[in-house]
């Protein structure tokens, strides 16, 4: 049971793609199979040896650089004399590069696609709709992932499977217990979110200064990497700097968000977000943008509420019947939790995995 598996490149093991495909190998390893792990461009973490497997650096700097499809090739030659059958590669040139080099090698390729295709552009459609043919199978995290690929990259059907997200039992059991809130505190509303234009941050910092406006007692925290300056400055000019904290980027968000009462995500677009399992696994209650994926995780009026991109008016009501109604957020709580444990187990998500592994390549596993 051999699987190689090829990344542009690892970053470090808490952003979304890489935590995943930390559970898919560590998982594989647990269950016996043999994991090649291989990057184009080395960085700091795939280098320190803190991942389950080694990790091979290839040395590939540009899809449009011929000697990089050679390396590729060869590598591909090189699995091929191990006794690897099926690569399954994540990221934007893996999945131009590997689909047509691997199969001259002798390998089948499945790729991932795992957000709404923002990184789409001239070169990589073109080569995409060439590379594409040599693809065995597309793993997508979501449904509306899925239907973007279908449609952009041109690929069959019954070629992609959607495969949710796997997450292991919810360990954290502090303010977990049923989002309980002292009543002589602020209600806390909070988000998970690198600070990116494409997050809208700055709707929630306006919907909170909406509700504050209004005479209720709220706070904003707001936890993610990236440069704060900017909506630092719009929290002064709405008049709610004080009550917003900025915690920056956290290697275990969970911590931070057994503190919240209220969860949000108002991004502009989303594959399929950890942020709001993460969420759920807390029992928190949860308001997000009704885009991508989010629909899937989030059912309107069962585990929190869906709002258009951009409606900071319709963010803000929601926020407010959630903040006038505790007992609606405990609820709303407890349904997340229930369909995170049922929905999103890694073990199932493993299982998904090497069931396509083995339709796919059945030699795999012989």
């Amino acid at each position: 049971m051999k699987l190689s598996i090829i990344m542009d490149q690892y970053n470090n093991p808490y952003a979304g793609t890489e935590s995943q495909v930390l559970k898919l190998v560590s998982g594989l390893v647990e269950r016996g199979w043999e994991v090649r792990f291989a990057v184009f461009r080395g960085t700091e973490f795939s280098r320190s040896g803190e991942f389950p497997v080694t990790i091979e650096e290839l040395d590939v700097s540009s899809i449009s650089n011929p000697q990089n499809w050679l390396k590729t090739y060869r590598y591909g030659r090189q699995l091929k004399k191990l006794g690897f059958h099926l690569v399954h590669v994540f990221f934007n040139d893996a999945s131009v590069l590997c689909p047509p080099t691997m199969r001259v090698a002798g390998l089948k390729t499945i790729i991932s696609r795992r957000d709404m295709g923002f990184w789409y552009n001239k070169k990589y459609m073109q080569a995409l709709a060439l590379t594409g043919r040599f693809v065995s199978a597309a793993v997508c995290n979501s449904k509306a992932v899925a239907e973007i690929t279908a449609s952009s990259e041109a690929i069959p059907p019954e070629k992609i499977q959607v495969i949710y997200n796997g997450y292991p039992p919810a360990s954290i059991q502090g303010s977990v217990i049923d989002s309980e809130h002292d009543d002589n505190k602020p209600v806390v509303i909070g988000v998970v979110a690198n600070l990116r234009p494409i997050k809208r941050i700055d709707d929630l910092i306006k919907a909170v200064a909406e509700l504050r406006t209004a005479g209720l007692r709220t706070s904003l925290n707001i936890v993610g990497g990236g440069d704060p300056g900017p909506y630092e400055q719009l929290a002064v000019e709405l008049g709610i700097r004080d009550a917003t904290q900025f915690l920056g980027s956290q290697l275990e968000p969970e911590t931070f968000i057994e503190h919240f009462d209220i969860a949000v995500l108002c991004s502009e677009t989303e594959g399929f977000s950890n942020a709001i399992i993460e969420y759920m696994r807390c029992k928190k209650p949860v308001v997000c943008t009704r885009t991508g994926g989010n629909p899937e995780i989030v059912e309107d009026g069962e585990n929190g509420y869906l709002v258009d991109v951009g409606d900071i008016s319709g963010l803000a009501e929601k926020l407010r019947k959630l903040i006038e109604q505790p007992e609606l957020r405990v609820r709303m709580g407890r349904i997340g939790a229930e369909k995170v444990a049922d929905r999103y187990d890694v073990n199932a998500m493993l299982d998904e995995y090497i069931g396509l592994y083995e339709s796919v390549q059945p030699k795999v596993i012989q």
